[in-house]
């Protein structure tokens, strides 16, 4: 009986043996074999093992990952390393993330752009959308179509929607055309409401008055009764940005495979997903912002002006 018990603890311990030294055959873990390396013989710094692109809250995430997913799969398979989508909670966060190096590469609002360099400095800019042919996108101050307003002026201390303060096309925008037009912007009646989408679907319910938005909110809105009051001027498109956390060869050919998205077949599959009116992706300078900066800084000093006859 002993003989035979040792001899089972002996085969146990073999078979042990075996796996363990089966298991040690493996080059590497799994962990270590998903990702590849970015294609490139100049790379000898430890390998990337995903690359993350983190994009503001303009729509719901199912929606904003529904669009970005072909983008994606296009890079990671050019990159040879995967791309993964991360959706900031809110502007706000978002520009912190930007800016903290949190993320790798970022697509951002023109407003939250210029925002993050203030308080962070420049980023590398990496390219830029281009609508219809052109790096220019505008926006929109809608109300409902039985709405008996015709301007600005008709809006004064009415509702006003806007997806975040820090929105180009919906908060600052809209504001320095009030500006302009020497109307005052309806502060206390302000409402955030977290995406574009949102603005128009307030409007529509007649929640709030007016609301500002982007071009590509009123296109999928525009036959549910919705009335444009004015159009914004042009402003420069979104851009993506590259954190710091890229070197800059990594930088460099994520920025080719950005620009090199071209001819009809190849913008249709991986750019129109994310806007159907995107023709391309073009180069962009940081000093393509300059007039945004302008407005931003009017749109500062009319928030001072209005709390400071608030608080009187």
């Amino acid at each position: 009986m002993f003989i035979l018990r040792f001899f089972h603890w002996l085969l146990t311990v073999l078979a042990l043996a075996g796996v363990l030294f089966l298991g040690g055959c493996n080059s590497e873990p799994a962990s270590q074999t998903e990702a590849k390396p970015i294609r490139s013989e100049k790379t000898t710094e430890v390998e990337i093992q995903r690359i993350v692109v983190a994009v503001h809250p303009y729509a719901s995430p199912v929606e904003i990952g529904r669009q970005f997913a072909p983008l994606l799969g296009y890079l990671s398979d050019r990159m040879g390393i995967p791309f993964t989508l991360l959706i900031s909670e809110n502007y706000e966060t978002h520009i912190a993330r930007v800016g903290s190096n949190e993320v790798d590469i970022a697509l951002m609002g023109p407003a939250s752009y210029v925002a993050m360099s203030e308080r962070f400095g420049k980023k590398r800019l990496l390219c830029c959308f281009e609508v219809n042919g052109s790096p220019d996108f505008q926006g929109y101050v809608i109300v409902r179509k039985d709405n008996p307003a015709t301007s600005l002026q008709d809006l004064q201390v009415k509702s006003f929607a806007s997806s975040s303060r820090k929105s180009t096309m919906s908060y600052v925008v809209p504001r320095y055309m009030f500006i302009q037009a020497g109307v005052p912007f309806p502060d206390a009646h302000l409402r955030i409401v977290g995406s574009h989408n949102n603005v128009c679907l307030n409007v529509l319910a007649g929640d709030v008055n007016a609301g500002g938005i982007r071009e590509k909110a009123y296109l999928k809105y525009k036959d549910r009764d919705l009335k444009v009051i004015v159009v914004s001027p042009k402003m420069i498109e979104h851009p993506f940005v590259a954190t710091d956390n890229l070197d800059a060869e990594t930088c460099a050919l994520v920025k080719e495979a950005l620009l090199n998205i071209k001819g009809k077949d190849k913008i249709k599959r991986l750019l129109t997903p994310i806007k159907a009116t995107l023709t391309g992706l073009v180069p962009v300078e940081d000093k393509d912002y300059n007039l945004l900066r302008v407005m931003m800084s009017a749109v500062r000093e009319d928030e001072k002006r209005s709390a400071e006859e608030g608080g009187r």
